[in-house]
């Protein structure tokens, strides 16, 4: 257990502005897919997570954190997270023949 590790609360930096060729990634999205998102806490330093998405909706899509943030307690790995399409910072697909849980690793990305 990291003792250094803070509970506070936390949102979604919008990503928009950043990546100009994301948001058309972020528009195909599909189970199986990863997401990099970013953490903002409300104190502290923000931190790049990738989340597994689980289910896509209009507005919203949720996913599975990928693993435990190294600043925040109380968000750890497979963990959901909800989230709109301008958080996406970055997309690994999942490869075709890749089922839903078990997509490619997110080194072939669309943004950084």
């Amino acid at each position: 257990m990291n003792l250094f590790r803070r509970s506070t609360p936390w949102s979604l930096a919008d990503a928009v502005e950043r990546h100009a060729g994301v948001p058309e990634a972020a528009s195909a999205l599909q189970v199986g897919d990863a997401v990099k998102l970013v953490i903002v806490p409300r104190d502290g330093l923000r931190e790049r997570v990738w989340v597994r998405v689980t289910a896509v909706g209009e507005e919203e899509l949720v996913g599975s954190l990928r693993s435990d943030p190294a600043e925040l307690r109380g968000l750890r790995a497979g963990d959901a997270v909800t989230f709109e399409r301008r958080h996406v910072l970055a997309v690994a697909r999942r490869e075709p023949s890749d089922s839903p849980e078990t997509p490619s690793e997110p080194d072939a990305t669309v943004g950084k």
